[in-house]
């Protein structure tokens, strides 16, 4: 079973060195138990959120890996936020990180860079935790959780979010109407646009 894995994700490997973003895995995704938190329920796709700020890097050339670290650090908790995550959501799926892949490539073509595999600029972007959790039972609260950790030359920084329904960037109000597992890819989505964002910002000021 785990040389038929190893080879499934090889093939994944390869196919995505022609996707531009480069993913590469640091340890053996764990298949995670079926019945996942939230799972039975309906809900719609995850979306792609723009950026707030708007950027243009004038078509520079970068080259993108992206390292899926989740397995081996195993985190309990995020840097900027008190609220334990259990890991056991969808968003543990090993799959994640290539919507990841995809959420990288849209806001970096928007923000015109160009991902190049050939370039000798390159970012290295480190997933490290993604989750959601839902507090409360007639009055819910939603928190999307992603970390990520981004290196470039000798700039290293572990970006975290912990955003809420509400929030001023949340895509989501307190009052709205939306089933749970709609209102947690909602929230997750926004954390990770987040995590990026606040890359670019620094990007800017350092390249």
């Amino acid at each position: 079973m785990k040389k038929i894995l190893i080879l499934i994700f090889n093939i994944l490997l390869l196919s995505n060195i022609f996707s531009q973003v480069v993913v590469k895995r640091t340890s053996l995704p764990v298949i995670k138990n079926s019945s996942l938190e939230y799972g039975f329920l309906s809900g719609k796709e995850f979306p792609f959120y723009s950026t707030f700020s708007k950027f243009d890097f004038e078509g520079e050339k970068i080259r993108v890996e992206l390292y899926d670290d989740r397995d081996s650090l195993n985190l309990n908790k995020v840097n900027c936020s008190k609220t334990s995550i259990n890991n056991n959501s969808e968003f543990s799926n090993p799959k994640m990180i290539f919507y990841v892949q995809e959420y990288i490539k849209d806001i970096f073509r928007n923000s015109k860079i160009e991902i190049d595999p050939d370039s000798k600029n390159k970012i290295e972007i480190h997933l490290e935790s993604l989750d959601s959790r839902l507090f409360g039972f007639i009055y819910i609260k939603v928190h999307g959780i992603s970390q990520i950790k981004i290196k470039y030359k000798i700039f290293s920084q572990t970006y975290c979010c912990d955003i809420l329904d509400g929030d001023p960037h949340s895509p989501l109000r307190s009052n709205d109407f939306v089933t749970r597992k709609t209102a947690a890819r909602y929230m997750v989505s926004a954390a990770i646009r987040e995590n990026i964002e606040e890359f670019l910002t620094d990007f800017k000021r350092i390249k």
